[in-house]
């Protein structure tokens, strides 16, 4: 309480911001963020639905911070339910994956390789890579918001994101290579 001319003055409550705002902002973030995970316009809408509508039931339980982590933290898990329902058919495992040279990346890559052919090849990254590369590089979140979002530590964050950078350089080098052979 503050005091106002000797008079206890109730603080006014922080008010939480409502759904529907947060949801709005947010939106464009959630469906690139589904593209990335799904692969097709279609499964991504139906990814961005059905997350708001989960989001909307956990509303009450949501303290406020960090609104685009918990939303997209809600589509990842969405995610990873539709797909243990169809079966996890095509998944490629992280430890299985040869990691490139990381010697002189920008030197080796033509500034002709960017735009579309750079998140063709974000999104050919195996999962675990392409949404922390996604979320860091691409939606611009801190390490921390991409561990909220991700549910896993920061430091794993960092772990996948220099590993994902690594390959899709290497995916990016590999790509002006052969196109420069072509012409």
């Amino acid at each position: 309480m503050a005091s106002v001319l000797g008079r206890s003055v109730p603080k006014p409550e922080k008010q939480s911001p409502r759904f529907e705002d947060v949801a709005r902002q947010e939106l464009a973030v959630l469906y690139r963020v589904a593209l990335r995970l799904t692969h097709s316009a279609e499964d991504a809408e139906d990814l961005v639905s059905q997350t708001l509508l989960n989001a909307h039931r956990a509303w009450g339980s949501f303290d406020g911070s960090y609104p685009r982590s918990w939303l997209i933290k809600i589509l990842k898990n969405e995610f990873l339910t539709q797909r243990r329902k169809r079966g996890s058919a095509g998944n490629v495992s992280i430890d299985s994956i040869e990691e490139p040279s990381d010697e002189g990346f920008w030197e080796e890559v033509s500034w002709s390789a960017v735009g579309e052919n750079i998140l063709r090849e974000l999104d050919r990254l195996p999962e675990e890579y392409r949404l922390a590369v996604a979320l860091c590089d691409v939606e611009e979140m801190s390490y921390e918001e991409a561990a909220l979002s991700l549910d896993i530590p920061v430091g794993t964050v960092r772990s996948r994101l220099f590993r994902g950078r690594r390959l899709l350089r290497a995916r990016l080098v590999h790509m002006v290579e052969d196109s420069g052979r072509e012409s």
